[in-house]
């Protein structure tokens, strides 16, 4: 394990190489350290500075070390002084996830200024492709490539969070993405021709789709590699779309109306959806549908379509057969409202019951559920039972993609609804609640619906788990780290220490039980590991 002497001599090593310590500075030298990216920040010496980076997880691990290169020499010396001393090290781009993925208690790189290319991005315009490095604001591909293609092309995938928060591209390919176009288009495996990856012994290779690496590296989480910058395809701008809503107030019939549209392989090129046990909220509160009988009540489910005109009727037609609902045509703008609308789901929540506190902090940790669409009310009605043994509110809306990509239906958005009240009264106590509740649902979901929660923004903390569920995945996965083929992983080093404490075997296959008792303290560690200073040796 890491310890102390590990550390101070991953720093000394990387003074060696020019790198200089944020530390008792004057503000002239210190900005011109800053600038030039050879900089070592430690916690001990600017606990601010070293606790600031956050991603959007909730998970309260500061690094020991923080570092900020900028140019390609200096990430291969961070990755191969790493290496040689066996610090758990991961990477932090647009910190916008909610896995915990970057949570290190030992040394984070921050990749938001580290320049990969000459040229941010250039296109090619011939073939229909775009060089992208890193660091680029997805948010910016998506408004720069109609533009530069006259409206010829998209950039393919295009992450709802991406127009509210810092999504760049290396997190975007880490994570294997997909967003509101994934119904028609996929995540962002399928437009990738080729990466260049820094591996973990400090080597820059460039791999293609038909190298054994490539599915390690998208999707990996940076365990693999890191990604340094991309060659993406581009996808055809449709021409003739059409904007549609759809909207009802019977749960049970949409979903089977939607297992249909999912047997048949109806793919437009968004299809978003809000659910809820109760009216909807917001904009979406003014719509209202016949009901059977022949009465108009508020719409409990709303569905925005985009897509060409055959398909979208191709889409009603079939949906018809099993649900009854209403439909509205709406031009672009009127789409981009409704859309908008959708996607701030994700900053509500809307509960009933408990104890009927109103001000709430979503906790992330099972809030990618896909699930085929004919189990989403099952799955809905197992986390509200979870949520009410547990005492916290029932969730009553639910958010998401109709992600028919390979079959795979519903990507549903759920967070346990923590009172924020609860938090300033009894922090302690609260977190330990809500990772037994995270690792109940995610447990249960996973054991009796076979549902794979973290669909989309990637497993994070829970990849070790995930692994030991798989025991012939995690034995690999530690030779692979013996033999440096992945980063001395953080989350592995933690996830062991937490398996030796509560005499779970690493060796072994891990039986629901321990599977859940293990999930609980991982979750609480992470949660809770700010506030006990908590560094294992």
């Amino acid at each position: 394990m890491v310890n102390s002497e590990n550390i101070d001599q991953f720093i000394r090593d990387l003074e060696n190489q020019g790198f200089t310590r944020f530390s008792n500075l004057h503000l002239d030298k210190f900005r011109n350290i800053s600038q030039s990216g050879f900089g070592i920040v430690l916690k001990k010496d600017n606990p601010i500075f070293g606790g600031s980076i956050q991603d959007c997880s909730f998970l309260h691990f500061s690094p020991e070390i923080l570092l900020k290169p900028l140019t390609r020499g200096q990430i291969q010396i961070i990755v191969k002084v790493s290496r040689e001393n066996k610090i758990p090290i991961t990477f932090a781009a647009g910190k916008t996830g909610l896995s915990g993925g970057f949570a290190n208690p030992y040394a984070v790189v921050d990749l938001e200024c580290l320049k990969s290319l000459e040229t941010s991005y250039y296109f090619n315009k011939i073939e229909n492709w775009i060089m992208v490095d890193q660091k680029i604001l997805v948010s910016d591909l998506i408004r720069r490539v109609p533009m530069d293609t006259s409206d010829s092309f998209i950039f393919p995938v295009q992450p709802s969070s991406a127009f509210k928060l810092p999504v760049r591209i290396g997190g975007l390919i880490a994570t294997n993405a997909s967003g509101v176009t994934s119904g028609k288009l996929g995540a962002i495996e399928d437009w990738i021709d080729s990466m260049e990856i820094l591996n973990p012994k400090g080597e820059f290779i460039n791999i293609t789709k038909e190298d054994p690496l490539f599915s390690k590296i998208v999707g990996g989480n940076g365990i693999y590699g890191l990604i340094l910058n991309a060659k993406i395809r581009l996808a055809p701008n449709p021409e003739n779309l059409k904007y549609k809503l759809l909207y009802g107030n019977d749960l049970e019939e949409v979903f089977a109306g939607l297992q249909v549209i999912q047997d048949e392989k109806i793919f437009p090129l968004t299809a978003e959806f809000v659910l809820s046990v109760n009216p909807l909220k917001g904009l979406f509160g003014q719509l209202f549908s016949k009901n059977k009988k022949n009465q108009s009540d508020p719409a409990k489910w709303a569905i925005l379509l985009k897509g060409t005109s055959n398909l979208l009727e191709k889409f009603e037609n079939i949906m018809k057969k099993k649900s009854e609902f209403d439909t509205k045509n709406l031009n672009l703008d009127e789409f981009k409202i409704y859309l908008e609308e959708r996607v701030s789901m994700a900053l509500q929540t809307f509960s009933s019951g408990g104890n009927g506190k109103s001000d709430f902090v979503l906790y992330p940790g099972f809030e990618d559920i896909l699930i085929s669409p004919i189990n989403v009310l099952s799955a809905f009605e197992e986390i509200n039972n979870v949520l009410k043994e547990m005492n916290f509110n029932q969730i009553v809306i639910g958010y998401g993609h109709i992600n028919f990509r390979k079959g795979q239906g519903i990507l549903m958005h759920l967070r346990v609804p923590v009172p924020i009240e609860d938090l300033y009264t009894n922090k302690n106590t609260t977190l330990r609640k809500v990772s037994r509740t995270i690792s109940k649902i995610v447990v249960l979901l996973q054991s009796k619906l076979n549902v794979l929660t973290k669909a989309e923004h990637s497993p994070g903390i829970m990849f070790p788990w995930m692994e030991h569920n798989n025991l012939k995945n995690l034995v690999s996965w530690k030779s692979d780290i013996n033999r440096g083929n992945t980063f001395h992983n953080p989350h592995f080093y933690l996830y062991s220490y937490l398996c030796s404490k509560l005499g779970i075997s690493l060796e072994k296959p891990i039986n629901l039980s321990d599977s859940q008792k293990i999930l609980e303290e991982l979750f609480f560690l992470y949660y809770s590991g700010i506030d006990k200073g908590f560094v294992p040796n």
